[in-house]
């Protein structure tokens, strides 16, 4: 609004002032009159709402992991495979699955830390007739954690981590464990408990020997110090391994078997070929159910704790 004196008569701002014959900043019935414009014409900064939480819900980075480690022991589950092998969409499915009331079988959803992560996951999953939209590769220099809270029958809390890390970072750990654009990957083998391998059944339709090559390639990197960590062979995109050369397919195993003693193989996919598929509903989950399993060992032994005090009560009481 443009300013103007409380005396009509007065020109100001456009020339003196009608009271003292010069500037009109100092005048008092000029100030009077604009005080309140000025108010009116003062823009006042949002407040800023910090949030007193932890976590964003975004995927975690590894200097975020206190978030969950401070709570519990996590699991933490290392996703292995080269390019478009279909890790991220696996994710992308685990937690639709999750999300549209499919249970894990001994654990319920009761939560997590990274939910922004999965909803981005799930909002670009596009699951259609014949037809699937797929989440974006995840970028090379990127090493993030997803974060599930589960609860058994007894109610007691286990946390789950799984790694999401570019394809790329596992073709140069293949090659050398040590080389310098491989540190993403060498995190995830180093910190992981149990690991997911994919086997991309298009890439060994398309490509065959070459393809099946570079999956051995990184079957044997991850055997070199995996000692007692379980392994699920995945073998993704499951919908297109009939049409594999079955003596692809049989060299794979082979090799499996050789390199891996707990190990298991799981076919998964994304198309649904009707309601349930267990290709689909069923063996995305058991994937997880499979290492859960393999890693979560209960025990409902009693703790024992020797005493060298046996005379004294203090020490011996155990309570009623």
């Amino acid at each position: 609004m443009e300013k103007q004196c409380k005396i009509k008569e007065c020109a100001a701002p456009v020339g003196d002032c009608h009271e003292s014959g010069g500037s009109c900043e100092n005048c008092c019935h000029w100030l009077e009159s604009n005080a309140a414009n000025e108010e009116e014409g003062k823009v006042v900064p949002k407040k800023i709402i910090k949030s007193n939480l932890s976590w964003s819900g975004e995927p975690l980075k590894v200097d975020e992991l206190p978030v969950v480690t401070s709570r519990n022991s996590p699991i933490c589950i290392g996703i292995v495979g080269k390019v478009d092998a279909g890790k991220t969409t696996f994710l992308a499915m685990l937690y639709t699955l999750l999300f549209n009331g499919r249970k894990l079988e001994a654990y319920n959803f009761s939560g997590t830390f990274t939910i922004k992560g999965w909803d981005e996951l799930y909002s670009k999953l596009k699951i259609q007739k014949e037809k699937v939209t797929f989440p974006d590769p995840t970028p090379t220099e990127y090493i993030r954690l997803l974060h599930l809270a589960l609860r058994d029958k007894n109610n007691s809390l286990k946390d789950l981590l799984i790694s999401e890390a570019s394809g790329e970072v596992y073709t140069y750990w293949s090659q050398n464990r040590n080389d310098e654009l491989a540190q993403n990957a060498r995190w995830v083998y180093k910190n992981a408990e149990g690991f997911i391998l994919f086997v991309d059944c298009d890439d060994l339709l398309n490509h065959k020997n070459r393809a099946k090559t570079e999956i051995i390639d990184i079957a044997q990197q991850l055997k070199h110090d995996l000692q007692s960590r379980p392994v699920v062979i995945a073998w993704s995109k499951s919908d297109t391994l009939s049409k594999v050369n079955p003596q692809i397919i049989a060299s794979l195993k082979s090799e499996f078997k050789n390199l891996f003693s707990n190990y298991t193989e799981i076919e998964i996919s994304n198309f649904s070929k009707g309601e349930p598929d267990e290709m689909v509903h069923t063996n995305n989950l058991k994937v997880i159910d499979w290492l859960i399993e393999k890693l979560v060992i209960p025990s409902n032994e009693e703790l024992s704790i020797s005493s060298n005090y046996k005379n004294d009560f203090f020490l011996n009481y155990k309570g009623t």
